[in-house]
């Protein structure tokens, strides 16, 4: 019985002995996890703290302020809308006759809806589009206290353009126009046209201390007093008008036997925004700039259409038939250009919530002997957001 409760003795000190190394591991191990969780905390406190510094530095705490929650889930929708109007010019010495062909392009409003989650402003997004358009569209947008970067591409193919015909008899000063119609149209313009676009526009703000762009774009910001700033501007804009293919031959024809034209413009401007604040947490911006494009360059190619030699063919039968070679490339330097940039944005912040719409034109126009290029494109931007 002795040895019995001996043993039991040992073995309860023993026992007494490995709890107590257990409990000074699993201090340890608490402690080194308490000591990561804190490094992590710390190091996340860290980089919100330098992302925070970013756009409150320097800044009039009277004018500019940071929403006291920096993190956001926001709805977002996004219109676009694109006009082109092409218009050609041509006359017939044998005949004393001019004719303008004006072919109106208007592709379906692409639309889409989507996500996006992100701090301070900066973060990640998706959208689907609600559209059946048949084109591509994609953007990319980046505004910060100091400048804004706008990056924009989109591709279309489509048939359903509004074309005309002005004929002017030069001897008799009579005038008379044609109306394309839809059969018409689907005929000698059975081959799609193709419109390809990239435009990149940025602006510099000059007066951070007391003006914020992203109040009014992304709601990073918070704008307390009305105020502007002067702003630079860079943009570049390519376009690609696309239509050479046989089965489009009439719309080559009368467009001095142009099938493909790519433009190149760059431009600079220096214009004004401002941020008007008519009630607490509203903000209304509107930023005008005027732009002059220094880079004005135009690349186009001309096709010969070779029609069948055989007169029994009629209709689809004898577009089909008709071939065409290229003939060569012709490049085109235009001169200095004035135009303005216009650009609106409206916000109201309430309490956690926060709502956003903004819309932006672009008006660009190009010219190549006798064919005028205008182009115009709207964009229309709403956004629903929670700060957390």
């Amino acid at each position: 019985m002795k040895y019995f409760t001996k043993n039991t003795a040992e073995n309860s000190s023993l026992n007494t002995g490995i709890f107590h190394i257990c409990m000074i591991i699993a201090i340890l191990v608490c402690g080194f996890a308490g000591e990561a969780r804190a490094e992590k905390k710390s190091f996340l406190k860290r980089v919100e703290a330098y992302l925070d510094s970013g756009v409150i530095k320097g800044v009039d705490s009277n004018y500019v302020a940071l929403p006291k929650k920096p993190w956001a889930v926001a709805l977002k929708s996004d219109m676009d809308m694109l006009n082109l109007n092409v218009s050609s010019y041509d006359y017939d010495d044998d005949h004393n006759l001019s004719s303008t062909n004006k072919i109106k392009i208007k592709p379906p409003v692409n639309a889409s809806i989507g996500l996006w989650a992100g701090y301070r402003g900066s973060g990640f997004g998706y959208s689907l589009s609600l559209s059946d358009n048949g084109g591509f569209n994609f953007g990319l947008s980046m505004v910060t206290p100091r400048y804004v970067l706008n990056f924009k591409i989109s591709r279309f193919s489509f048939r359903n353009v509004e074309s005309s015909y002005i004929f002017n008899l030069t001897d008799v000063h009579e005038t008379s126009e044609v109306d394309l119609d839809e059969e018409f149209m689907n005929m000698f313009l059975s081959s799609p046209m193709k419109i390809g676009t990239v435009m990149i526009d940025g602006y510099w703000v000059f007066n951070r201390r007391r003006f914020s762009m992203p109040a009014a774009y992304d709601q990073s910001t918070i704008q307390l007093r009305s105020a502007g700033s002067v702003i630079a501007g860079l943009m570049y804009y390519y376009q690609k008008y696309d239509y050479n293919s046989p089965k489009n031959f009439l719309f080559i024809i009368n467009t001095d036997n142009v099938g493909l034209m790519k433009i190149y413009q760059g431009s600079i401007g220096l214009g004004y925004t401002y941020n008007w604040v008519p009630v607490r947490g509203m903000v209304v911006n509107a930023v005008i700039m005027p732009v002059l494009t220094l880079l004005n360059k135009i690349k186009a190619s001309r096709y010969e259409i070779i029609h069948p030699d055989d007169d029994s063919l009629d209709g689809y039968d004898y577009i089909s038939a008709t071939t065409m070679n290229h003939l060569g490339d012709e490049r085109h330097y235009g001169g200095v250009r004035l135009d303005v940039n216009l650009k609106l944005a409206i916000s109201y912040n309430l309490k956690n919530w926060y709502f956003g719409v903004t819309g932006q034109r672009r008006h660009f126009r190009s010219d190549f002997n006798d064919i005028t290029l205008k182009l115009s494109n709207w964009s229309v931007n709403a956004s629903v957001g929670r700060r957390f």
